[in-house]
């Protein structure tokens, strides 16, 4: 799937955290960009419900809704004008919605969840995995992405002004990654650096499916 890049104009930050400037920077915003682009790349084609988990400021909205007739978005706070983004012919939902909430997310409902730099800030790993596990349909995808935890990632967040990331980023990916497990079935797994061993990983990408 193409990663349509939205006008940094047409976005807003969902909050304080919402790393969205980051997107638009020289040098690493390719590296913010490429994280998505890795995650739309393991979506498989034919699906018609996606269901995006921390819609943000909705810079996937355009990407998704071209690719689907039917998108939720929800996140735990709306940023003002995520309508704006849909692309014409998708029927489009946003909604405050809360992924540890059983009533937060439908049960059986969607060929496609999308789930970028979300689980990372989960501490109920297992919990917050279920509920996405939940909202597939058998058969359906999941598509996780997260950053990895090495010295070298370390760094990388202490130079954009993250000295101490470990307070916003409570679960690890090997926590991430068990607690998938215990309700979905692994496909596939891509990193950046493509080819990098774990310990100079920026950001992994991982599918999985409902048996």
């Amino acid at each position: 799937m193409k990663f349509r890049v939205p006008p940094s104009d047409s976005l807003v930050p969902n909050s304080e955290f919402d790393p969205l400037p980051y997107y638009y920077r020289p040098i690493i915003g390719h590296i913010y960009r490429h994280r998505l682009k890795m995650g739309l790349e393991l979506i498989p084609e034919g699906g018609r419900r996606v269901l995006e988990v921390g819609v943000g400021s909705g810079i996937l909205v355009p990407s998704l809704t071209a690719a689907f007739p039917e998108y939720v978005g929800t996140d735990l706070i709306l940023a003002p004008g995520l309508p704006s983004l849909v692309t014409p012919g998708c029927h489009a939902t946003f909604r405050v919605a809360d992924l540890l909430d059983s009533d937060g997310v439908p049960a059986d409902t969607y060929d496609v969840v999308v789930c970028l730099s979300v689980l990372e800030h989960i501490a109920d790993a297992r919990r917050a995995a279920e509920s996405l596990a939940r909202a597939l349909v058998p058969g359906g995808t999941l598509v996780a992405g997260y950053p990895m935890v090495n010295r070298f990632m370390a760094s990388c967040f202490r130079v954009l002004g993250f000295g101490r990331i470990e307070e916003h980023h409570v679960t690890s990916p090997s926590q991430i990654t068990e607690a998938l497990r215990c309700h979905l079935k692994p496909v596939r797994r891509t990193s950046f650096p493509m080819y990098a061993p774990q310990a100079l990983s920026l950001y992994e990408c991982t599918s999985w499916t409902k048996v």
